[in-house]
């Protein structure tokens, strides 16, 4: 792939070896209730996920995969228990901390791409650049990872122009653009046919091995599950032995 290498974080073929606290993503007795009376979707989730690594998340519809994967992105908050990012606590921190950690650090590529319709693909592209002023510096880099994944003609192209497996693409370089650490992907390939669903997880495979960073993904597929070098299987909401 031609996009750039990290110079720095872990090798994706590093040791296996108990990740420290700024080298992780740590979650602490989760627990996540909803309805009246309350239901553990949740229950007493502890993991560490360690940059660098290639992490599945697999188990039945309703197991509680994608609660667990929004939980760690910060994209929830748990009904007790504690996220450090970093050997941060999210918890503790003011939403304009958050916000500046999570943008800095996680991409999150969901299920259906979400590209908004009124910007071209490089303009969906550099979103999470444009919050904090960055986005023409980071131009360079976003063009870079749309023309890696084969989007290199279509910077100009809107969402409605061009096919789903290529706005799914767009939505993942608009993840990577602000170079994160770790990668979340919510059923990336559900919404894909086989062909386009191949070529995102290769995608995700070069990601992992070029730039060093950590993927977790859930996913329904076993083959792609097979992919990751670590899986996390969820039984009723606690992992399985």
């Amino acid at each position: 792939m031609g996009v750039r290498k990290k110079s720095s974080g872990l090798s994706a073929r590093a040791s296996a070896t108990e990740p420290s606290a700024g080298e992780c993503i740590e979650a602490r007795n989760l627990i996540k209730s909803f309805g009246e009376p309350p239901v553990n979707v949740l229950k007493s989730v502890s993991l560490k996920i360690g940059r660098g690594e290639f992490v599945s998340i697999i188990g039945r519809s309703g197991s509680g995969k994608s609660t667990l994967l929004y939980m760690l992105s910060g994209l929830d908050t748990p009904s007790s228990g504690e996220i450090l990012i970093e050997g941060k606590n999210i918890n503790a921190l003011s939403r304009t901390e958050f916000n500046y950690l999570r943008n800095r650090t996680i991409g999150f590529v969901f299920q259906f791409h979400y590209l908004l319709p009124e910007l071209t693909l490089l303009e969906n592209a550099l979103m999470p650049a444009r919050k904090y002023g960055d986005h023409r510096t980071r131009e360079p880099y976003a063009k870079e990872l749309l023309a890696a994944f084969g989007l290199g003609d279509k910077f100009g192209r809107y969402p409605s122009q061009v096919s789903g497996g290529e706005s799914q693409r767009a939505a993942v370089a608009r993840a990577l653009v602000m170079e994160p650490r770790y990668l979340f992907a919510d059923e990336p390939t559900g919404n894909l046919d086989t062909v386009n669903g191949d070529i995102v997880m290769e995608l995700f495979q070069k990601i992992n091995r070029d730039f060093g960073a950590a993927v977790i993904m859930v996913t329904h597929d076993p083959d792609f599950a097979e992919m990751a070098r670590r899986k996390i299987h969820i039984v009723d909401g606690a992992l399985a032995d």
